[in-house]
């Protein structure tokens, strides 16, 4: 009786450490590009109601099979326009908003009377704070993800 006890102590104490050994070795994957600038901004533009976010990625990458397809940021999708010199690459991503043609905007709330809200329903796959985002890169095919915290905001832009 004993031996059996002194068995399943050790068969418990081989599954514990063999399951933090996983859990470290899934967690602590490196991603194949280290990430040297983060920073983002809200711009105006000239015409009214027009308006949108641009974010900034850059960094250094150690493959060539290495592709950037989006960016989830703010609870919207950005189609990322890459910009790669060597072993460096940067990562732009707009999201612009335009007003509605149809929407009259008035000092007289009642004169707004029949305006449709924005269908904003969209929604993205992630939870993220206002300074995080999801960057997916793909090698050989296969998209994988990362998390890009503390995200520096930039004062806002106005265009003329």
């Amino acid at each position: 009786m004993a031996v059996q006890k002194k068995l399943g102590i050790y068969v418990t104490i081989f599954t514990v450490f063999l399951t933090f050994t996983q859990c470290k070795t899934q967690n602590g994957m490196k991603t194949p590009f280290t990430i040297t600038e983060k920073t983002y901004f809200y711009w105006v533009g000239g015409k009214q109601g027009s308006n949108g976010t641009s974010i900034k990625i850059v960094g250094n990458f150690q493959t060539t099979n290495l592709e950037f397809p989006k960016i989830y940021f703010q609870n919207n999708e950005y189609e990322i326009v890459p910009e790669i010199t060597g072993n460096k690459f940067t990562l732009i991503g707009n999201h612009s908003a335009i007003a509605q043609e149809n929407i009259v905007m008035h000092s007289d709330p009642k004169q707004e009377f029949g305006n449709q809200p924005e269908n904003s329903t969209k929604k993205i796959p992630f939870d993220l704070e206002q300074n995080e985002a999801i960057l997916v890169y793909t090698i050989n095919g296969e998209d994988l993800y990362y998390k890009v915290n503390d995200i520096k905001e930039l004062p806002r832009v106005t265009y003329p």
